[in-house]
């Protein structure tokens, strides 16, 4: 548990990113809905439904992407191992958009894709866990 307390930004950072990925599909999505006013006029609610479903959305991209940024520069000083950071966070993005996908957009669920979710899961657990066991081993060299 104390390795993914050293890399609580990179899984934070990889967290923005795919919500930066799910802001970005909403207008799209929420126009496949047909929740806009498509009656051909124009009126003031019409406005309010544009600035909503395409507006709130961009704004909230924007945001995620930005902490995303962020949050990945602060994992980079935290880390010994740049390779490390890049990593967990871009496979908490992908698991984190595989999921929201699925729940949200009501996107496939394929074996395919259960195995590829469970092959990174398996590699994050494996590094993070790695670089507690050598930490460990580290420790009594250190008292000697």
């Amino acid at each position: 548990m104390e390795s993914l307390a050293k890399y609580r930004y990179s899984l934070v950072a990889g967290s923005f990113a795919a919500g930066g990925s799910f802001f970005g599909k909403l207008p799209s999505h929420l126009s496949a809905q047909k929740l806009l006013n498509t009656s051909g006029t124009i009126s003031d609610s019409s406005y309010l439904d544009i600035a909503l479903v395409h507006g709130l959305p961009l704004l909230l991209m924007i945001i995620c992407n930005v902490s995303n940024l962020r949050c990945f520069l602060k994992a980079l000083q935290m880390t010994d191992q740049t390779l490390t950071c890049v990593v967990l966070t871009a496979a908490s993005n992908y698991v984190l958009s595989f999921i929201l996908g699925a729940l949200v957009y009501h996107e496939p669920l394929t074996a395919l894709s259960g195995i590829g979710i469970t092959l990174i899961l398996a590699g994050l657990w494996f590094l993070c866990d790695g670089g507690a066991v050598e930490s460990k081993k580290m420790e009594p060299e250190k008292d000697k």
